[in-house]
């Protein structure tokens, strides 16, 4: 007599109860359609021939995870089994850093898909959230980039020194970036220095959620990216325009008041300055 094993539990509410279930939940969420399509023409990368999909849940469990690198990303596959069984890996089968890096170069390489992605996210919140996009904060932080500043030919062509607070120079004091202690020091004094990035950021007040964003070299000024950014966050067409646009003093200036203003008819809430020079 032929019996068949009952099963021991339900495969969908076991899926549903694992830790990295919100690795699936924000995958589902993703509007990333387009860009994996895109790149599933390309070659598959790695010597292994690794799927699309797969490296684009490896990399996005990373951001989940807070990996500061490709080679934490690398090293969460290899210890982590839930994760890595997430992205469709089997152990010793999983991709390196090399290939990961491969695959996150093809990614920026389609910036504007990326760009479609996060804007797709930014409307479903405009439908989902009563008054998302009224009430919007403007801010910037740094970046530091994975590469010595000090060198005469950095390895990151592309970074740049940056440095906030009140009054700084135009080039690096030494003893301010020797080091977290030094650099430690100059926040104390309201003035500190790193080589890399800024992300700017529009953020909706009231939820706390990102709206639009751009990345810059370090030594790009704050006000001189209001515009770009205000554009991404209410374009052409947006039904819902802001009421108000929050920035810090870094943004004080004329333009940028008549273009929240005039242009967005919200209401411009910036400190002043004071005295220029002061």
């Amino acid at each position: 007599m032929h019996i068949i094993q009952p099963p021991l539990f339900d495969f969908e509410e076991f899926v549903r109860d694992r830790r990295n279930d919100r690795l699936a939940i924000v995958l589902e969420a993703l509007p990333a359609e387009r860009l994996i399509a895109a790149l599933e023409r390309e070659r598959w990368t790695g010597r292994k021939g690794y799927w699309v999909r797969g490296m684009w849940a490896a990399l996005i469990a990373g951001v989940l995870n807070q990996c500061e690198s490709v080679a934490d990303v690398a090293r969460l596959l290899d210890r982590d089994k839930d994760v890595r069984t997430s992205c469709g890996f089997s152990r010793g089968n999983q991709p390196g850093e090399y290939a990961l890096r491969r695959f996150l170069k093809k990614l920026v390489r389609r910036q504007d898909l990326l760009e479609e992605c996060f804007a797709g996210l930014v409307g479903r919140l405009r439908e989902l959230l009563p008054g998302f996009g009224a009430k919007l904060a403007v801010d910037s932080t740094d970046i530091k980039a994975h590469s010595n500043g000090h060198r005469k030919v950095p390895s990151d062509l592309d970074a740049r020194w940056g440095a906030k607070g009140a009054g700084h120079h135009a080039e690096p004091a030494p003893y301010l970036i020797r080091g977290p202690k030094g650099d430690n020091q100059a926040k104390k004094r309201d003035l500190y220095w790193w080589f890399g990035y800024k992300l700017h950021l529009v953020i909706d007040a009231a939820y706390e959620l990102p709206v639009s964003f751009m990345v810059t070299p370090a030594n790009e000024s704050d006000t001189t990216q209001a515009r770009a950014l205000l554009k991404k966050a209410a374009p052409e067409g947006c039904k819902k325009k802001p009421e108000a646009v929050i920035m810090d003093k870094g943004y004080d200036s004329q333009d940028n008041y008549r273009l929240v203003f005039s242009e967005y008819g919200a209401a411009p809430i910036i400190p002043n300055q004071g005295e220029r020079g002061r």
